[in-house]
């Protein structure tokens, strides 16, 4: 499965995931075969792409509650783009504590780790639909934790809320500027944001320290600034989900291709002076990261099909080596010095054509 921007859809292409509409009504199944008109509605509706199948790849099987789990992330992000419209038009937050508190409830059951498959983003929905995966992230991360519910649902609002600014800030705006300059515009932008959070929950500023103080942190990490603030265990959360998400979802612009899982994970853990190990590794037993099936190319530069997931590390599973037909448990001491380079993303160019 691979990502494929909306200008290089091809008639007979099949859908990776299932797609939703606003009222939680399936519109295309996964393997659905695109056909012309459903390449034009996807592009008039400023669909940054889709995850789509090899023409020979098995159809991933999806469980009743994993197809619950993609409806109900549609729903929240929905919910979440009506929401704040509301915000920014009156400055009043009448159903984030709604919101999130249905993310919590939906997602905090989970106790075996989730297929968290990346969705179809538009342009419109790209900030709504980051904010909701990420609360969903937070949800999951801090229930792994054992962290009180009080604390999960502030979490998930500042998850809600952590990118408000950028709602403000037209695309358009943003058109051939140089890139210190759109972050010049971003970084403002988020300032005006993180005042209308303090606004919204006025009694409260928990919400809206949580946000200033991960962009603080994420900020700094970025431009290679010192860091010498210690976050707090909700900030710490945020920081590990934020930018997760933020690497393996689509890009804005939809021109990047996302980083797979393992480039993520392995990025979370180099950096352990900013990315908490113990948000990492809550990250780590929350979601699945290397299913079996997964197709992988090892340091010996061989590729290899995930047979098992691992107990214990999640990037050393037992492999099966195709050249060798050889059954690799990479937890195994005498196999520490093979490693799983990343994940095949290789997208197979044949597509069934219906004639």
């Amino acid at each position: 499965m691979r990502f494929v921007k909306a200008s290089d859809l091809k008639r007979g292409m099949r859908l990776g995931r299932p797609i939703y509409n606003r009222k939680g009504e399936l519109v295309y199944d996964i393997d659905h075969r695109l056909i012309d008109a459903d390449i034009v509605q996807m592009r008039n509706n400023k669909i940054m792409g889709v995850f789509a199948l090899d023409a020979a790849e098995p159809v991933p099987p999806m469980s009743d509650t994993e197809r619950e789990y993609d409806r109900q992330r549609f729903l929240n992000v929905y919910a979440l783009r009506d929401e704040m419209q509301k915000i920014l038009f009156n400055h009043r937050a009448n159903r984030i504590e709604t919101i999130a508190e249905s993310i919590v409830s939906s997602f905090e059951v989970f106790k075996k780790r989730i297929d968290f498959s990346q969705s179809v983003r538009s342009r419109d929905e790209y900030v709504c639909s980051h904010s909701v995966n990420v609360a969903i992230l937070v949800t999951l991360m801090g229930t792994k934790l054992g962290i009180t519910n009080a604390d999960k649902l502030t979490a998930v609002k500042a998850a809600l809320l952590h990118d408000i600014g950028k709602y403000v800030v037209p695309d358009k705006l943003l058109e051939g500027e140089t890139a210190e300059e759109v972050d010049r515009i971003l970084n403002n932008a988020q300032d005006t944001g993180f005042e209308l959070i303090g606004m919204l929950f006025d009694g409260d500023k928990t919400v809206m320290n949580t946000c200033i103080q991960t962009h603080r942190i994420l900020m700094n990490h970025r431009f290679g600034r010192k860091n010498d603030e210690k976050p707090t265990l909700l900030s710490r959360l945020l920081i590990v989900a934020d930018t997760f998400d933020s690497m393996t979802a689509i890009d804005a612009s939809g021109d990047l291709e996302p980083k797979s899982f393992v480039e993520a994970l392995r990025y979370l853990r180099y950096n352990f002076e900013v990315f908490n190990a113990k948000a990492v590794e809550a990250l780590e037993n929350s979601i699945e990261m290397l299913k079996p099936g997964t197709t992988v190319l090892l340091n010996n530069n061989h590729q290899a099909l995930v047979t098992v997931a691992a107990r214990g590390d999640v990037l050393r599973p037992t492999v099966l080596e195709i050249k060798t037909n050889k059954i690799i448990n990479l937890e195994d001491m005498t196999n520490r010095d093979i490693e799983i380079v990343d994940v095949i993303k290789k997208l197979d160019n044949r597509h069934v054509v219906d004639r």
